[in-house]
C-alpha cells in the first residue's frame, strides 16, 4: 500500500498503484465488475517488497549497516498519520451511528487494527467456525501484514550484510540467497495453508510473505536497460495478467495459492520492465495524468473507501444503491485527496520532516496510545449499553 518517502522517480510504480488499488474498490463497490479484485492487494505487497527492499540495500551499500531508527522513523511517518486518522474518524462515526452490540465487535477490530494485528484477528474468528462478518476496518488486514514484514525484512537484510562480512563474501549474492530462501518456505508454506485452512492462509503473514519476497528479489538485481521491444512486452504481458487475474483467479476458496502467481507475476513483470520508450509501449499510459493521480493517492484511497462504504447504510438508514455508490465514490476520492495533500504530504515531505528521526517513533507511540484509550472507552460504552439492555430485558421477562 506504501512506499518510501521521495523515492527516484519510478511512473510504473504509481501505474501499479493506481491499477491495484482500482480493481480493490471496485470489488467493494460493484463486485460483479471486479470479482476478484482483491488480488490488488497482492500487487501491492510485491510493490512494497521492491520498494523497501530497495531502501534497505541502498542504506547498507552507503553506511555498510542498518539504520533502523531512520527507517523505522520515515516508515512512521507514511504510514501512521493517515491510518490513525481514518481510524480515529471511523470509531468516532462507529459510536454515534452504530448499535451498541455491533459497535462493541467493531470496535475490537478497530483496536487490532491500530496494533496492526487485524490480519491475526481475522484468522482466529475464522477459526470459531462463526464466519466472518464484514467490519468498516477489515481491509486493515493488509496493512498489519505489511507492518509485520516492515518489522522482519530488514533484519533478514541485515543477517545478509553481516554473514557476508563475516566470511568475506561478496554482499549481494548473500542477500539473494537469504531473500530467496525466506521467499520459497513461504510460498510453500501458502501452498499447504491453502489446502488446510484457506482463511488462515489468506490472512497469515508467513503466507503473504513470499509475495513481497518477489519485489525484494527484483530489487536486488539491475534495472532492465535496453531490449526496449522485449520490455514492451513485458510490460503488457505484466498488466494483462493483473486484469486477467480479476476474472480468472475468481476461487476465493483456493485463493491464495497458485491463482495469486498471476498479479505476483504480473506486477514483477511491469517492475522488470520500467518505462520502455518504445512508441507502442506503456509509456504512455503510465504518463496519464489521471493514472498519476490515482497512483499517488492510492494509499490513502484504500484505507478510506470501504468505511465510507460500510458506514454509510447506518448514517442513511437505508442500504446504498448505485447511484448512492457512485457519491459515496466519489467522496472517497476527495477523501483520499485531501487526507493525501493536507495529512501526508506535510509529514513526510514537510520541512519539519527532516527534523524527526527517534522524535518521530515517540510521537508515533503516542498517537497510537490516544487512539486506543479513546476506542477502548468507546468499546466500554458500547459494552455498558449491551449490558444495560440485557438487564432491562430480563427483568422485564415474566
Amino acid at each position: 500500500m506504501v512506499g518510501p518517502d521521495r523515492a527516484p522517480a519510478r511512473p510504473e510504480i504509481q501505474e501499479l498503484r493506481a491499477l491495484a488499488v482500482g480493481v480493490v474498490v471496485l470489488y467493494h463497490f460493484w463486485p460483479a465488475l471486479s470479482p476478484a479484485g482483491y488480488g490488488g492487494v497482492d500487487v501491492f505487497f510485491v510493490v512494497s517488497g521492491f520498494l523497501i527492499t530497495g531502501i534497505l540495500l541502498r542504506d547498507a551499500a552507503q553506511t555498510g549497516r542498518i539504520r533502523f531508527a531512520r527507517f523505522y522513523g520515515r516508515r512512521v511517518r507514511r504510514i501512521l498519520p493517515s491510518a490513525l486518522l481514518v481510524l480515529a474518524v471511523t470509531s468516532i462515526v462507529t459510536a454515534v451511528v452504530v448499535p451498541p452490540a455491533e459497535a462493541a465487535r467493531w470496535f475490537r477490530e478497530i483496536l487490532a487494527s491500530t496494533l496492526f494485528i487485524e490480519n491475526w484477528t481475522q484468522s482466529i474468528e475464522s477459526q470459531q467456525g462463526t464466519g466472518l462478518e464484514s467490519t468498516p476496518v477489515q481491509h486493515y488486514w493488509s496493512l498489519s501484514v505489511e507492518e509485520q514484514f516492515y518489522l522482519v525484512w530488514p533484519l533478514v537484510i541485515l543477517a545478509g550484510v553481516w554473514i557476508a562480512s563475516r566470511f568475506l563474501r561478496p554482499r549481494m549474492p548473500v542477500i539473494i540467497a537469504l531473500l530467496g530462501t525466506v521467499t520459497v518456505l513461504s510460498f510453500a508454506t501458502s501452498l499447504v495453508l491453502v489446502s488446510i485452512d484457506n482463511n488462515l492462509a489468506y490472512f497469515s503473514t508467513l503466507s503473504r510473505a513470499w509475495e513481497f519476497g518477489i519485489g525484494g528479489l527484483l530489487a536486488c538485481v539491475p534495472a532492465a536497460v535496453g531490449h526496449e521491444r522485449l520490455r514492451a512486452v513485458t510490460s503488457w504481458l505484466g498488466l494483462t495478467l493483473i486484469v486477467a487475474s480479476v476474472y480468472v483467479a475468481t476461487d476465493v476458496d483456493a485463493f491464495p495459492g497458485l491463482l495469486v502467481l498471476m498479479p505476483v507475476f504480473g506486477a514483477a513483470a511491469v517492475i522488470w520492465a520500467g518505462t520502455p520508450t518504445v512508441a507502442w509501449s506503456t509509456r504512455r499510459l503510465v504518463s496519464f495524468r489521471p493514472v498519476l493521480w490515482l497512483g499517488g493517492i492510492s494509499y490513502a484511497l484504500y484505507l478510506w473507501h470501504w468505511p465510507v462504504v460500510m458506514l454509510t447504510p447506518y448514517i442513511t438508514g437505508r442500504p446504498s444503491e448505485n447511484p448512492v455508490m457512485l457519491l459515496l465514490l466519489a467522496i472517497s476520492l476527495l477523501l483520499a485527496w485531501g487526507t493525501t495533500r493536507y495529512v501526508e504530504d506535510p509529514i513526510r515531505f514537510g520541512v519539519a520532516s527532516h527534523r524527526l528521526r527517534t522524535r518521530t517513533i515517540i510521537v508515533a507511540a503516542a498517537a497510537i496510545g490516544v487512539v486506543l484509550v479513546g476506542t477502548s472507552a468507546m468499546a466500554a460504552d458500547a459494552l455498558t449499553e449491551v449490558a444495560e439492555e440485557n438487564v432491562a430485558c430480563h427483568s422485564g421477562s415474566p
